[in-house]
């Protein structure tokens, strides 16, 4: 039997906090948010200004990162060139899923614990939030 590691209420805090000094410095306003390895809600922030909508995508872009263990805008990328087939993979999940950038895995020692998402802002904003995000993971 194998063990692994979790994300803890306290991880998604500081995860967040980081995104957020991010999010400052960029001057967006997104929402940000971090799931567990199986796509489910752990934290969820709507910063002032961002719009309703932008949290709904937070939420499906880190649940399809981290279902895929992979950056979600590799995915969108694959389905712009040579993989549209990929589409149709939100649906297969069951539930809400978004392969576009903004949402990248938690790794520890190779396993994916979650991920987070960001939405709001262009691709490169939302990436570069969720990428504070990454780096702060304890």
């Amino acid at each position: 039997m194998r063990q692994q590691p979790l994300l803890e209420l306290a991880d998604c805090r500081v995860i967040v906090a980081a995104s957020h000094q991010a999010a400052n410095q960029l001057q967006a306003c997104v929402s940000i948010a971090v799931v567990d390895s199986g796509g489910h809600l752990l934290l969820l922030e709507r910063r002032d200004g961002a719009s309703p909508a932008s949290s709904e995508a937070a939420v499906a872009k880190a649940r399809m990162a981290a279902l895929n263990a992979k950056p979600t805008a590799a995915l969108e990328a694959s389905i712009n060139g040579t993989r549209p087939a990929l589409l149709q993979l939100a649906g297969l999940l069951g539930q809400p899923a978004a392969a576009m950038a903004g949402g990248l895995p938690l790794l520890h020692n190779g396993t994916c614990l979650g991920a987070v998402g960001v939405s709001g802002m262009t691709p490169d904003i939302d990436c570069a939030i969720a990428d504070a995000g990454v780096a702060a993971l304890p």
